[in-house]
């Protein structure tokens, strides 16, 4: 397929945001606040960026997937959905639909292996890519041509490397490797801190190379890291993002369909979005 003029794409990674709305306007929107959360969100991003390509990420189930195979408290920490949550993201999936944007669902695999495997594939063909997430292990993927935006904040390589002071953000895999995760139930390793594992890194490049020289290190480091080798290398793998998974080609969106879109809002009692929607300008793509 040929490639559009536009080589923006944005990859929303969307369970972050479903979670995070659903919450905040809970006690405005009571059972529809995720609807109403998440559309806003999506909408503003069509009238701030107006994407040619632009793509929702969803989660599958982790109860099989290889992660937790490896390790099986991986996310063991994590909530179930909500019910409510759960029973109404095919409202979600209907809306994005109806603005004609595509979303990707892989049995077994979770969002971040999707949107790395994306990334990989489109990196060679010249996008510039923007992820709109709030979770740091994306970190490990940004580039001169990948960008996150977290918190409407455009985060880059430069502002990665002095944050965590490494040399490549390949390198936040090895840093978290060693200090752990709580958001993910990664234990890391006790007392090693941010500022110790980023000396680490600066001088032995990765993990491996640091168990390597291990007879090099002082006493101190020694003793912290003694016996952990082979957990935090399995660390390493979890943390690691996949970006081998099959994933589609490129596809533009398609013009907004005005009137199916409105009925759409209507029948879930959304009008005040109609205004918002027409804000939208949107050349045919295809």
């Amino acid at each position: 397929m040929k490639l559009l003029e536009d080589k923006r794409i944005f990859i929303i990674d969307s369970f972050i945001y479903i979670y995070k709305y659903y919450y905040y306007y809970k006690k405005y929107y009571n059972n529809n606040s995720i609807i109403y959360g998440f559309t806003n969100f999506i909408i503003n991003i069509l009238i701030k960026q107006k994407p040619t390509y632009i793509y929702v990420i969803l989660d599958d189930r982790i109860k099989n997937n290889y992660k937790k195979k490896i390790f099986k408290d991986y996310k063991s920490n994590r909530k179930k959905i909500p019910f409510n949550l759960k029973n109404n993201l095919f409202k979600i999936k209907e809306i994005l639909n109806t603005l004609n944007i595509k979303y990707i669902k892989i049995k077994d695999i979770e969002a971040d292996d999707i949107i790395g495997s994306i990334i990989k594939k489109s990196e060679k063909v010249g996008f510039i890519n923007y992820i709109y997430t709030e979770d740091k292990d994306y970190y490990q993927l940004v580039s001169n041509r990948t960008f996150i935006f977290k918190n409407n904040i455009l985060i880059d390589k430069i502002f990665i490397l002095k944050k965590y002071n490494i040399n490549k953000t390949k390198q936040y895999i090895d840093l978290i490797s060693l200090t752990g995760d709580k958001t993910d139930n990664i234990p890391g390793i006790p007392n090693i801190g941010y500022k110790t594992a980023s000396k680490l890194l600066k001088t032995y490049k990765n993990i491996e190379n640091i168990f390597l020289n291990y007879n090099k290190l002082n006493n101190s480091i020694k003793n912290r890291i003694k016996g952990y080798k082979k957990l935090v290398i399995m660390y390493k793998k979890i943390i690691k993002i996949n970006n081998n998974i099959k994933t589609e080609n490129f596809y533009p969106r398609y013009k907004i369909n005005y009137i199916t879109i409105n009925n759409l809002l209507i029948k879930i009692g959304y009008t005040f979005f109609i205004k918002k929607i027409k804000k939208i300008k949107l050349m045919l793509y295809i």
